[in-house]
């Protein structure tokens, strides 16, 4: 939603590659302008990461993208608004499954952040193991700006990986997006380099987790996630995020920012 906003993808583009590289499987987001997510490019990045899961020696995976300035800008808010009122969670919900199949994998999981993670694209890179960032890029979790909210379950996730609360408070309720140098001190980011040498780092990233043992790697990693994999946290947040959705101020709050105009929010 921050940003240029992708429309839909030319007929021949593929929104999300995979493909294998040693022991990694790379899955490349490529939705120009911004990398915007639907629906079907997330539904099809759970199905690609619970298969991987199911293998006997599941792979290092990497998540990157294609599109210069962007890792993602966040969910397509022209699918969002088109949606009836019935299936407006369905953006969410599979924002949600990706985020929790990422989380839950068993496998090393790095993201390769060559630009902005924005809204939805920062919740991917949250559930990965190992962030890299490019120096000229920047994250944000802004979706008050927009009239709806991150959920407990995200907001949780973010103050555990923050060193810094004064931070977390200036994403979350200011709606500020963080540039580079901040989210390393924050703790929110592992590395930040130039933007052409993130992919190639975060792919030798994976390439030396992948030699941990890897049944202990998996369990260190469940003990590590175990509160942000929490059953009920997560019905409460997808209850909480299809109530706050449907109402007024997100219909007010995504029409504006899609226009690219101030909202008129309801009176108080």
């Amino acid at each position: 939603m921050e940003g240029d906003l992708a429309r839909a993808a030319p007929d021949d583009a593929q929104p999300l590659a995979a493909r294998e590289e040693g022991c990694a499987l790379l899955l490349t987001l490529n939705r120009p302008p911004g990398n915007t997510l639907t629906v079907a490019v997330l539904r099809e990045l759970r199905a690609r990461v619970a298969e991987a899961a199911s293998r006997a020696a599941p792979p290092a995976l990497v998540l990157e993208s294609a599109i210069d300035g962007y890792f993602s800008s966040g969910m397509d808010l022209d699918e969002m608004l088109a949606l009836p009122p019935e299936r407006r969670g369905d953006s969410f919900a599979a924002l949600a499954d990706a985020y929790r199949a990422l989380l839950a994998y068993p496998a090393p999981c790095v993201a390769a952040l060559s630009g902005s993670a924005l809204l939805g694209g920062w919740v991917l890179a949250m559930a990965a193991d190992w962030r890299l960032l490019a120096d000229d890029a920047k994250i944000s979790l802004s979706e008050i700006r927009a009239g709806i909210v991150p959920t407990p379950a995200l907001i949780s996730r973010l103050s555990r990986l923050s060193s810094s609360p004064a931070l977390v408070k200036e994403m979350t309720l200011r709606g500020r997006s963080i540039a580079a140098p901040e989210a390393l001190d924050a703790g929110l980011v592992d590395e930040v380099l130039p933007a052409a040498e993130v992919r190639p780092a975060a792919r030798a990233q994976a390439a030396r987790l992948i030699k941990s043992a890897p049944r202990a790697y998996a369990r260190v990693k469940a003990a590590l996630n175990a509160a942000d994999a929490d059953d009920a946290l997560w019905a409460r947040s997808l209850a909480e995020f299809g109530a706050v959705f449907s109402g007024e101020e997100a219909r007010e709050g995504l029409s504006a920012f899609r226009d690219k105009r101030k909202p008129r929010w309801p009176a108080r």
